[in-house]
């Protein structure tokens, strides 16, 4: 998507300025934005006059001073994402008076390999395996959701928990480019046994067997899980046995600027700012205030589907 996107931009002749920061944003009494300030790496200054004026910065996941601010739960997690994100369309919109909503929303996830950083797939979680912590128990229902996981892994003891799964659903993810480099980068292991499985893991062997036994039977239609989860519609897991060590990670904040149908940027006063547009992780998302209103392309929807509508919206302005 960004080849393309940026394909059509130089079709365009738009010009893309590189390794200069906006910093601030000019706007007159009647609240139209004027123009921009911006830094060159030199430190020179320079102003660039608008006629409108599309916000797509993202959120704030790379900044840490907003994410204990609006997510503190979150606030010792990995950030799996650039740290250019730094909320300053959210920080702009607050000192202009825009109205704000969700800023504790995001994306989570609960299964970013440690300390290698790679994503491993959440569809191990969902086609049979399970997370343990380093008591060796399980903690959560790991069908709740992998946005959900993120902060369930980072509540555990050090932040950490193993993921644990078999050879069949090895087979199933090695299809996937992050499986495999985690796989090249050592993240994945494999256990002969039980034994070697909590020697691996550092857990105690007692507890472990305990665990593994207790899905095995509820795999097997005995029993149900304490937290909730059907086990009956997959396999039980056989050694050898999978595993690899991992976090709970931020991906992207779902939180911020609040827009009307245009994707123009409303005030905390009503109305809204005649030329100021947003979208992306900029914009406020659909995910609801927390972590459990995220859905798979949710970020994908402002991003491009919000962005489309600023966009064309902004672009109306050029001829007014």
């Amino acid at each position: 998507m960004i080849n393309g996107l940026r394909s059509a931009v130089e079709d365009a002749g738009v010009t893309i300025m590189t390794d200069c920061r906006v910093d601030q944003l000019f706007v007159n009494q009647q609240g139209r934005v004027t123009g921009i300030q911006l830094q060159r790496p030199d430190n020179s200054i320079e102003h660039i006059a608008c006629q409108s004026i599309v916000l797509a910065c993202n959120g704030f996941g790379g900044n840490p001073d907003m994410v204990k601010q609006y997510i503190p739960e979150m606030s010792e997690a990995l950030y799996f994402g650039h740290m250019g994100n730094q909320g300053d369309a959210i920080t702009w919109g607050l000192e202009l008076g825009a109205m704000t909503h969700d800023l504790g929303s995001y994306q989570g996830h609960g299964s970013v390999a440690h300390p290698h950083g790679i994503l491993i797939s959440w569809a191990l979680m969902m086609e049979g395996g399970f997370q343990i912590n380093a008591l060796g128990e399980r903690f959560s229902n790991e069908h709740g959701g992998y946005s959900e996981q993120a902060r369930q892994v980072i509540e555990q003891p050090q932040g950490i928990a193993w993921n644990i799964y078999d050879s069949r659903l090895h087979n199933i993810v090695k299809d996937f480019e992050d499986y495999r480099q985690a796989e090249k980068s050592g993240a994945v292991i494999i256990a002969q046994d039980v034994q070697q499985l909590a020697e691996i893991t550092a857990t105690p062997l007692s507890q472990l067997q305990q665990t593994i036994q207790q899905v095995n039977d509820m795999a097997a239609g005995k029993g149900q899980d304490a937290y909730g989860r059907d086990f009956t519609t997959r396999p039980a897991l056989t050694p050898p046995y999978y595993t690899t060590k991992v976090t709970g990670a931020l991906f992207h904040t779902q939180g911020g600027l609040v827009v009307d149908e245009q994707a123009r940027v409303l005030r905390q006063s009503g109305g809204s700012f005649p030329n100021l547009f947003a979208g992306g992780g900029a914009a406020c998302g659909v995910s609801g205030p927390e972590d459990w209103g995220y859905l798979s392309g949710n970020g994908l929807l402002t991003a491009l589907t919000l962005g489309r509508i600023a966009g064309t919206n902004a672009g109306k302005m050029l001829h007014l």
